[in-house]
């Protein structure tokens, strides 16, 4: 069960450090500017989307409403809000799993130390080759797993857009590159940490036992 959930819960946390206006910010400089957008009004517009699907801010999809393009037209269309709206449930079952894991591994450190030594180090290993693989198949083909990850999650075509899309402007491909890679990052860290606390509690174990 460890393997399963704890490599999950580690990503859960590692969208949760990526859903942040520091985050958009160290990585907006690395992306091509827009010829319709200025920097000001994309980095605006990225910040609020966050806002508008991140559960933790208070904030809601309606915020999407009220943007405007140079153009005076809406700046997302019906389906860009339906989409995320889509983003946002997901976000939501996300917090709740990550709120339940969370307890257990609090039961654990209280009542099971040896079941939850377990559990870190088979999680931890879980996700580090899970990670490895991952890596692979982004460095092969980064727009195929984006692309699987998309079908994975959402029905249709509801997420799928044309490059003069909103959505696609503010989070171009270059974002999401950057944003996969500090995703392996912190998610491998948070294995590594896993692996040694559990080594840890095991060897305390031990130690009390002997």
């Amino acid at each position: 069960m460890a393997a399963v959930a704890l490599p999950l819960f580690f990503t859960t946390n590692a969208i949760r450090v990526l859903l942040t206006e520091t985050y958009v910010r160290a990585a907006y400089p690395h992306l091509a500017p827009d010829d319709l957008l200025t920097k000001k009004h994309r980095t605006e517009l990225a910040l609020l989307g966050l806002r508008a699907v991140d559960p933790l801010r208070g904030g809601s999809v309606a915020l999407l409403r009220e943007p405007r393009l140079p153009s005076g037209r809406r700046a997302f269309t019906p389906k860009e809000l339906r989409h995320m709206r889509d983003v946002r449930t997901w976000l939501w079952r996300l917090l709740v799993f990550q709120l339940l894991v969370v307890a257990a591994l609090a039961v654990g450190a209280v009542r099971a130390r040896r079941e939850l030594a377990r559990a870190l180090l088979a999680g931890g290993v879980a996700t580090v080759a899970i990670g490895a693989v991952a890596i692979v198949a982004m460095l092969v083909d980064f727009d195929d797993v984006l692309l699987g990850f998309h079908k994975l999650l959402f029905e249709g075509e509801s997420w799928h857009f044309a490059n003069q899309d909103t959505l696609i402007r503010v989070y171009p491909e270059r974002f999401w590159n950057w944003t996969g890679i500090a995703m392996g990052v912190l998610v491998l860290a948070q294995a590594l940490v896993a692996i040694s606390a559990g080594e840890a509690i095991r060897r305390a174990g031990r130690t009390r036992r002997a």
